[in-house]
């Protein structure tokens, strides 16, 4: 492992029209301590071509190929190649700002930070939807320069938890250490992921600057809507609630289990509410395996719901 060097893994799949614009926004770092790993996860139109073309003038481009196994595959056999201090997920459409890493690392090595969080920006390309300003920052939830512990960030990550790995640098170490990899089969799987790694993460900051782009373009996961693309991301938040249900017997700290709820409670919530587009035999099927957990989830909102109403009732009659 390399004193400072950043390894940015980069999967790529089919992405020719964007895949420049990332990579020179990597090699055109004023940091230069890079290591770019590149895999091509079976990439049909010329992606691959593009990728060697750099390669035969930057001798710090690593390209793997594969098949297309998906991005969670992509993403490990990037960080079983690693060599850095650091690591980075960047996605092949997206691309960061010149003054990234050499911001962001100097922090970190100055702070001796586990973990460094910013903010993107989104932006349109060729594409008529609306997107959210401002969904990823996160300013208004963290104190300027502040260096957050375990538990203080557990707490934050209560209502700032972003799945998104594009939008932190973190140390290896705290991914091999603790054996945290993406799961394969799925997709939204950086909610996993990400989780873990908080949930490791010792001294971490937020820096309140927009240093990724984040392009919405057509055909993209983000933006896909069809009923097939609706129903992988049904399945797989499935999957999500059912490992996130093991995870808590994983982590003791009541901090750590009380966040791993908050997020099962989102989670079974976005399966609960915005799926009724979805054939409800299909749904039921699929929710056998967190049965349990979806129940507790109607519980415990019914009961609130009871106990507003009681509250509601007991607060009109003292006004009478």
């Amino acid at each position: 492992m390399y004193k400072d060097l950043v390894s940015v893994v980069i999967p790529v799949y089919n992405v020719e029209n964007y895949l420049t614009d990332c990579l020179d926004s990597v090699f055109n770092q004023t940091y230069k301590d890079i290591e770019v790993i590149a895999i091509n996860d079976g990439s049909t139109d010329n992606s691959l071509q593009i990728l060697n073309q750099y390669a035969a003038v930057k001798d710090n481009l690593i390209i793997k190929s594969q098949d297309n196994f998906g991005q969670s595959v992509a993403r490990n056999t990037g960080i079983t190649l690693a060599k850095g201090k650091y690591i980075y997920f960047l996605d092949s459409d997206d691309y960061i700002l010149p003054n990234t890493f050499e911001s962001l690392i100097t922090i970190m090595k100055e702070r001796n930070l586990d973990l460094i969080r910013f903010s993107a920006e989104s932006f349109l390309d060729n594409i008529d939807m609306k997107i959210k300003e401002n969904q990823y920052d996160f300013s208004d939830y963290y104190l300027k320069e502040k260096v957050y512990g375990n538990l203080e960030f557990s707490k934050k990550n209560l209502i700032s938890f972003a799945a998104s790995p594009v939008l932190y640098v973190t140390k290896k170490d705290v991914i091999t250490d603790n054996s945290i990899k993406f799961k394969p089969g799925i997709i939204l799987e950086d909610n996993l992921f990400t989780l873990e790694v908080f949930l490791n993460t010792k001294r971490m900051m937020y820096i309140d600057q927009s240093y990724y782009k984040r392009r919405y373009r057509p055909n993209s996961t983000m933006t896909d809507s069809s009923v097939t693309a609706r129903k992988k991301a049904f399945d797989s938040r499935c999957v999500i609630v059912y490992e996130y249900t093991k995870m808590k017997s994983k982590y003791k700290s009541k901090h750590k289990v009380k966040l791993i709820n908050r997020r099962i409670n989102l989670m079974v919530s976005m399966l609960v509410n915005n799926y009724e587009d979805i054939d409800i035999e299909y749904r039921q099927k699929k929710n056998k395996k967190i049965k349990k957990v979806a129940m507790k989830y109607y519980l415990y909102h019914l009961s609130k719901n009871k106990v507003r109403k009681i509250l509601l009732i007991i607060k009109n009659i003292i006004k009478k």
